[in-house]
């Protein structure tokens, strides 16, 4: 079995966001960034049992713990999130990014296949 990166885009205001999703046999890993080259941002790690921490950085932290307990919700599996996005943009992207994971993991993405 290899492992399957599943990509998506959004536009939010005049910044394209970012997704990238793998899912393993217990965790799905996500990426979440603005820019063309994607980068390792604040680091996030939600359980099963949906307890949750930090494990790197400080700005997108809320945002990570956030996207984190909604994937771990839809897989049922811990999820280990990054977010790199810059300050401008704070929590006002949390929704379109939101939307980019259920997207993935959703209908059309990991759990499909």
């Amino acid at each position: 079995m290899g492992l399957n990166l599943i990509t998506r885009d959004a536009q939010f205001e005049d910044k394209q966001l970012h997704a990238a999703v793998a899912e393993l046999g217990n965790a799905v890993i996500a990426l979440f960034w603005e820019g063309e080259e994607p980068r390792l941002g604040t680091l996030t790690v939600t359980l099963p049992d949906r307890s949750s921490a930090s494990l790197l950085g400080d700005r997108d932290r809320q945002l990570g713990l956030i996207l984190g307990a909604q994937i771990t919700a839809m897989t049922g599996k811990m999820s280990l999130v990054s977010t790199n996005l810059p300050q401008s943009l704070g929590d006002a992207a949390g929704r379109p990014l939101l939307l980019l994971a259920r997207d993935i993991i959703g209908g059309r993405g990991i759990l499909d296949e």
